[in-house]
């Protein structure tokens, strides 16, 4: 039946082609259908995403259980003191590994390249390889970089920078601020009766760093910053900074008087237009300074020379106009023993600031299987630590505290005169304490020397030498008065976080003269510092200066 239909249905359809009538018209088109162009969700911007990691396990250390330790250091840094300063630090770290550390832990180097993007990468690397701590970096750039890495992954970092904008939440900074090595030196030298004090130093952002704490620390143990003078360049600009800090400041000192002061205990001088003047150099700027400011009737016999840690540098011994200067700095005896174990295992000496990666792996050591394990509770240990350097404690604002040691400037080397705390029992810092102190030894000096009822001091003040009517006559001596004010602004440039070789700066070169002020003084001018053979300590080796004074005086026996 299929077929006869479609028959049918083929002669229909010839039959309407052949008609004449009028053609039926074409059906119109269906409508196309309207298609809703799908909606496209914008992009994310990309996020590094921490996946947690696996673990770098090394071949021989397959069934431990292993704590990793990344050091982040400028290993490729363009600036080649920065390259060795890397070097360095990397192997206290190892001396520190090899002397502390059991057999499971895993130091894990990572070059940061001397910048920020640098240490960004190398810190994702640290944390894809498992690490439990991050050691590093040196500079400020790159630790806040690092650091902003490393709080997502949740792993404290123990960095080398001073700049403190870059510590806290979990950023610890393991380095010698400024700000405490002036604390410890101006609450030590109110101590002693000091109260008006000057400012020496570079508008770079260290300088501005002392500058500030400078202010702040005399401001709250009774003191305040009587003249203040900054400089940025060479030994030209450093040598009329420090006219314009003098000028009009003090008179000349006679050889009689610098003879008479130099046979006396120092003692400030109330009417001196400032009794300690802080110069924040080291090297060979500092053994310019100092002449430079004698030179401008600034002299040491009237004026403590006070400094911070950069004077920890026996070089600076040579120098006869810095003899009799104050610096805070770490416990000398404890430095010693990690100089020789570093000189024994490498053959060289290390930098100041290589024991800064001695004791951080060292607390790594530390941390390593205890009940704290690599957390920040671990870390801010209340009682603190005793390291390379002496006694540290982090804060949680990720600051350090250190116990330092007051050391005075001779010409055979750095005099302790007060000892670095062995721990934190007692406040490092306490200006109400200092107040007292101060005001103890103004009443000290009134019992010595009397006090004057028409010119009475404020009682936190000491006396002057020869106030009053002492029991033996002395020379008494006239200091004039007046204050330099400089009117250059306070702000400087910004470091840009390189180590600078002091042979490369120039000063060297330009070869100032250090004996110019000496040619202007009497030959028998008395310079600070000098050995007085008349002084010396029982068992003490007689210098050579001292051998013909004490021919004749010495038994045959040596006793």
């Amino acid at each position: 039946m299929l077929r006869p239909l479609a028959l049918a249905a083929s002669a229909g359809l010839l039959v309407s082609a052949c008609a004449t009538t009028t053609p039926a018209p074409a059906p119109a088109p269906a409508p196309e259908p309207v298609i809703t162009p799908p909606v496209v969700e914008p992009e994310p911007e990309p996020v590094a995403v921490i996946e947690e990691a696996s673990g770098l396990i090394p071949p021989h250390m397959q069934d431990r259980d292993l704590a990793r330790i990344a050091v982040l250091l400028p290993f490729s840094a363009e600036n080649s003191g920065a390259r060795a300063e890397a070097l360095r630090l990397l192997r206290a770290a190892e001396l520190a590994l090899f002397e502390r550390a059991g057999g499971n832990l895993v130091l894990i180097p990572k070059d940061t390249g001397g910048t920020a993007d640098g240490a960004r990468q190398a810190a994702l690397a640290a944390v894809e390889d498992g690490a439990d701590l991050i050691i590093g970096p040196l500079f400020a750039p790159a630790v806040a970089a690092a650091g902003d890495v490393a709080r997502r992954a949740d792993i404290p970092v123990i960095a080398f920078s001073t700049d403190t904008a870059t510590a806290g939440d979990g950023v610890y900074l393991l380095s010698f601020p400024p700000e405490i090595e002036v604390q410890r030196i101006v609450e030590y030298a109110a101590r002693q009766g000091v109260w008006k004090y000057a400012y020496l130093g570079s508008q770079n952002r260290y300088g501005m760093a002392v500058y500030n704490a400078l202010q702040d620390t005399a401001s709250v143990t009774a003191g305040e910053v009587t003249a203040e003078a900054f400089y940025t360049g060479d030994v030209e600009a450093m040598s009329r900074a420090s006219a314009r800090l003098a000028e009009g400041a003090f008179p000349e000192l006679t050889p009689d008087q610098a003879r008479e002061l130099r046979r006396r205990e120092w003692i400030p001088d109330p009417e001196a237009a400032f009794q300690a003047v802080l110069l924040p150099e080291g090297g060979t700027r500092l053994r310019a300074l100092g002449p430079l400011l004698i030179s401008q009737r600034v002299d040491p016999l009237v004026v403590r020379f006070l400094g911070t840690g950069l004077w920890n540098d026996e070089d600076l011994l040579r120098e006869p106009a810095l003899h009799g200067g104050w610096f805070a700095g770490p416990d000398l005896q404890m430095r010693e023993r990690f100089d020789t174990s570093y000189e024994e295992a490498f053959g060289s000496e290390p930098s100041r600031i290589a024991s800064l990666a001695y004791d951080a792996m060292a607390l790594a050591a530390h941390m390593d299987g205890g009940e704290l394990g690599f957390s920040r509770e671990a870390i801010e240990e209340e009682q603190g630590f005793l390291g390379a350097d002496g006694l540290f404690r982090f804060n949680s604002d990720g600051l350090i505290e250190r116990g330092l040691a007051i050391y005075e400037v001779r010409s055979r080397g750095f005099r302790q005169i007060e000892p670095a705390p062995l721990d934190f029992t007692t406040p490092l810092f306490d200006p109400e304490q200092v107040r007292i102190m101060a005001m103890a030894a103004a009443e000290e000096r009134v019992q010595r020397f009397g006090n004057d009822a028409e010119n009475p001091l404020p009682d936190y003040l000491p006396l002057p030498p020869g106030w009053g009517q002492p029991e033996e006559p002395v020379t008494q001596i006239e200091i004039g008065t007046g204050v330099a004010m400089t009117d250059m602004p306070v702000t400087g440039p910004a470091d840009e976080g390189e180590l600078i070789d002091p042979e490369a700066t120039g000063l060297g070169v330009i070869g100032f003269d250090y004996s110019l002020f000496r040619r202007e003084m009497p030959d028998d001018y008395p310079r600070p510092g000098d050995v007085d053979c008349s002084e010396l300590e029982e068992g003490e080796e007689i210098p050579e200066e001292c051998l013909a004074e004490l021919d004749g005086q010495i038994r045959p026996d040596g006793l």
